[in-house]
Formats: C-alpha cells, sequence, structure tokens
C-alpha cells in the first residue's frame, strides 16, 4: 500500500512538471521544423547544459543526457515501450535544439543548448535530482531508463526529413489536439487522434472553484476594456470548441470579447483547454478533462497502448501521422 501511495505522489508531481512541455512549456513552439535535410541530421555526441543560478554551463554525453531526461518527464514506472517513446522525443528535441542554437543563438543560454530553467526547455534531472525524485527507488529508475534509451539511442522521429516537434502531455482529455488549434501553426502529423484509454486515469479530471470577485478581478486585470455589469452568471459562454471537446474560444463580458480557450486556461492556471464550468451561489466551478496543452503524445495513452503490446514504433505512428523514425548515421 504505500509504494502505491508513492507512485501516485510521484505520477502527480509528474503531471504539474509536464502540463505544458513541447519545445519549451506552454506557447507555441519557438521553433518549427528547419531547413536542413535528412542527410545532414548528424548524430550529437554531447549535450551543453546551463545553470541559470550558477552560469556554469555543464557538457554531458549525449546517453547520459537521455536518461536524465526521461527521468524527469515520465514516471519509471511506465511500460518500457513508452519509456522508449520518450527518449526518442527527448532526443528528437535536443537535436532540433541544437539545430536551432547554430542557426540562431540564444543569447541568454551562453552558448549552451539548453538550460535548467524547465520553464522554458524540457526538464532534465540529474543523478542529484533523480535521487530526490525517487529516493531508494533511484538506482532501479536509472537503470530501467537507461535500458529502454539504449534500445532507441540512435532514433530520432522525422517528418519530411526533418525533426518533429516533440509535443507530449500528461493525459489526453479523450482526444488529442492539433497543433493548428493549439498554436495556429499547421503541422501535418500533430492532428488530433483518439487517444480512448485516458478518461479511465484516475487523475483524469479536476475541479477548480473560483470565487465571482476572483475571476471578474482576473479578467478585468487582463482585458481592461470589458464589461461585467451584468449577473455573474452571464459572464462566460464557451462559444466553440474542437471535437474532442477542447475550449476553443470562450466569450467574457457583457459584450462577450472572444478569447481563446488556451488563453484563459493559462490565465486562470487551469491545467488543460478542456474544460467546462458552472455558477452557483458566488462562485464557479471548472471541471477540466486531461493534463496540459493536449498536442503529441498522450504519456497515459502511450503507457495504455504498451500495456495492450503495442510497440513503440506503432505508438510513436499512433499520436504522430506520417512521421518516420530515423536512425542517425
Amino acid at each position: 500500500m504505500k509504494k502505491y501511495f508513492q507512485a501516485v505522489i510521484i505520477f502527480i508531481l509528474f503531471l504539474t512538471l509536464i502540463p505544458m512541455i513541447v519545445l519549451l512549456a506552454g506557447d507555441k513552439p519557438r521553433k518549427i521544423g528547419s531547413t536542413v535535410i535528412s542527410s545532414s541530421l548528424q548524430p550529437l555526441e554531447t549535450v551543453k547544459i546551463l545553470d541559470t543560478q550558477s552560469g556554469s554551463i555543464s557538457e554531458i554525453p549525449i546517453r547520459d543526457y537521455l536518461i536524465g531526461a526521461v527521468a524527469a518527464q515520465m514516471p519509471y514506472e511506465y511500460e518500457d515501450e513508452a519509456l522508449k517513446c520518450q527518449a526518442i522525443l527527448a532526443h528528437t528535441y535536443i537535436l532540433s535544439r541544437r539545430m536551432a542554437e547554430q542557426d540562431e543563438p540564444t543569447k541568454e543560454l551562453l552558448g549552451a543548448d539548453i538550460s535548467l530553467d524547465s520553464s522554458v526547455y524540457q526538464p532534465y534531472f540529474d543523478d542529484e535530482a533523480i535521487k530526490r525524485l525517487y529516493g531508494d527507488n533511484a538506482d532501479k529508475a536509472k537503470k530501467k531508463i537507461a535500458a529502454c534509451v539504449d534500445e532507441v539511442a540512435d532514433i530520432i522521429a522525422t517528418y519530411d526529413g526533418k525533426p518533429i516537434v516533440s509535443a507530449f502531455h500528461g493525459i489526453s482529455s479523450g482526444f488529442t489536439e492539433s497543433a493548428e488549434n493549439a498554436w495556429g501553426i499547421d503541422l501535418p502529423y500533430l492532428v488530433s487522434v483518439e487517444s480512448e484509454f485516458d478518461p479511465s486515469s484516475d487523475d483524469y479530471s479536476k475541479k477548480y472553484i473560483i470565487t465571482a470577485d476572483e475571476l471578474k478581478e482576473k479578467l478585468l486585470e487582463a482585458y481592461p476594456d470589458i464589461k461585467l455589469d451584468s449577473p455573474p452568471d452571464k459572464w462566460l459562454d464557451i462559444s466553440e470548441t474542437s471535437r474532442g471537446g477542447t475550449v476553443l474560444s470562450i466569450g467574457i463580458g457583457d459584450k462577450k470579447t472572444q478569447i481563446g480557450g488556451y488563453e484563459f486556461m493559462k490565465l486562470f492556471d487551469l491545467r488543460s483547454p478542456h474544460f467546462r464550468f458552472e455558477y452557483d451561489s458566488g462562485s464557479f466551478t471548472f471541471t477540466v478533462c486531461g493534463c496540459g496543452h493536449l498536442v503529441g503524445l498522450s504519456q497515459f495513452g502511450a503507457n495504455e497502448l504498451a500495456k495492450n503490446e503495442k510497440t513503440f514504433e506503432k505508438i510513436m505512428k499512433f499520436y504522430f501521422k506520417g512521421i518516420e523514425l530515423q536512425k542517425l548515421a
């Protein structure tokens, strides 16, 4: 029983770490694709990571990076085939980051590929961080992750010869979301797919209670020109949703100013743009399904597919349509 509760706590921790990860942790990807052709994709030997607090840069072997990235991004208790998917996404991501920095260096990185700021870059854990997360199970976790990394160490995901955007999230709403709906960018491999197992997650939905006063204060701070003179139950109106139920547009105020569902999600720190609400007795209750931006790989869904004997190849190609799993030379 103790191990069960520890696993639940760790899973919830991961959901707080990765709700918005793509090439970043929240908005649209900073750099989509590249002008390179597949023949110029070169394996990485090391990864440079900036510690933003000390200003120092560590250069670590690519294998160590992939182990630390997977450890930071997916519970080690997940199935091997799901962990392999995460390793491929981490490898694709860091190769894209290297290419982006070579093309247009980020001044704040001081020559590194990424920093330890997980609000900007996908998270990476060193041995100390893995130990803090898993305690006595740290060695076991690292050994399992390392074995999965080694099986796919030379594989990245590409589309049209370019590394894909390595989008993933914790739990979908039952459907993943398209990049076009999430970020206004049409990426043929990031379209909505049905992720049927996700609603069975114990952590599938969460309720948020926001008082009318709190909601009004935040809305007026963000949109000073809106009018909220009508009764609170008239303030919000979900006007457009995707086929999976993601809120694409919500009307606010007496004139029903339209804002995006993702924008509303970030304003009120909801954990997904798939939400519904009710108003009663001075408070709004939001029921939010899924966790994250909902684009790309659903980690929970990938794990369930792995339990159903789907290989990492099939899982990757289920969530990312038309991609190739390419071995680096």
